[in-house]
């Protein structure tokens, strides 16, 4: 049974439990020889470790996604906790518990069916049909149930790409309200499609990680892929209504630097690409609080991702 999670570790601990290996890297130190750099995650977050002698023949041991036992004591580097690390070792399936390794939140299910229901209300038949489509193919749809929506910054949870449309649905509805020329069934069409590309873009399992496809060709190419097939299977997609939807997905980062092939050049495309940021960023922030406070901390570590520390007062 496991006893230490991540977030409960604290400078000066011994550790001795099992985690997810999410990252390898063997290095060179300053004297030629290597150490072993590693990430390992559990249900409660990650920490870096690091092993200085017999890296070479540990990495063998194990590849990112085993679960290992490591065993170690928790040390500070650069401000941050860091194990570090005497032995590594994989485990057998039968010797760990799954549910202590991923997190996946109670209200995995309500956040779907809400999500569900918001779709429920789109009456333009063309994107009916689409959702239908999408929603008649039982496969894809476990995998948009248990998938998550990033791999470290925001939803990165099994379940978390539901959680994030179902938030952004219901932005939308007021927004919707606010600003009645939205095109209120293409902005949750385009909600529920603008990150459908993740589900082959990375692995769910018992750690979030890029795929093949995922690093050669992105979620927006792969995003725009399947909705153009599950198009052709609903029938009599109108060419002005592709585009629009189509927009949607590849524009949402907003910005060329971020990865957008184009910039929003439509309300909805600029409205999605608002409420995508809105959640992404404010569920990193709220998490990072929650975090920091659970240290006892003031301010949160530095986050070079975002270029700054958070206040946690």
């Amino acid at each position: 049974m496991k006893r230490q999670y991540v977030n409960t570790l604290q400078e000066g601990d011994h550790v001795n439990d099992y985690f997810v290996a999410s990252r390898k890297d063997l290095r060179l130190k300053q004297d030629g020889g290597k150490f072993l750099g590693m990430v390992f995650k559990d249900r409660t977050g990650e920490i870096g470790g690091v092993l200085w002698n017999n890296a070479t023949d540990t990495a063998k041991l194990f590849e990112p996604g085993d679960v290992v036992t490591v065993r170690g004591v928790i040390g500070v580097f650069q401000g941050r906790l860091q194990i570090r690390v005497d032995t590594v070792l994989p485990m057998r399936p039968d010797e760990y518990t799954v549910e202590d390794l991923v997190n996946t939140p109670e209200n995995a299910k309500e956040s779907l069916d809400g999500l569900m229901a918001l779709l429920d209300t789109v009456e333009n038949p063309p994107l009916a049909r689409l959702l239908a489509a999408f929603r008649g193919d039982k496969a894809l749809m476990e995998q948009f149930a248990t998938a998550a929506a990033a791999k470290k910054w925001h939803h990165e949870y099994a379940g978390g790409l539901a959680r994030h449309c179902y938030e952004m649905a219901r932005l939308a509805v007021t927004v919707c309200e606010l600003f009645p020329e939205v095109d209120r069934d293409i902005l949750l069409c385009g909600i529920f499609l603008h990150d459908i590309g993740k589900l082959d873009e990375m692995s769910h399992d018992l750690f979030v990680d890029y795929t093949t496809p995922g690093k050669l060709l992105g979620h927006l190419h792969i995003g725009c892929r399947m909705a153009e097939e599950k198009m052709a299977e609903a029938g009599d997609f109108p060419e002005a209504l592709r585009m629009r939807l189509l927009h949607c997905i590849l524009s949402h980062h907003g910005e060329l630097v971020n990865g957008s092939p184009v910039t929003p050049r439509t309300l909805e495309a600029v409205v999605l690409h608002h409420l995508d940021n809105l959640d992404a960023q404010a569920t990193a922030f709220a998490r990072i609080i929650r975090e920091t406070r659970e240290k006892g901390q003031e301010w949160s570590e530095y986050i070079p991702l975002i270029d700054r520390v958070i206040w946690a007062k």
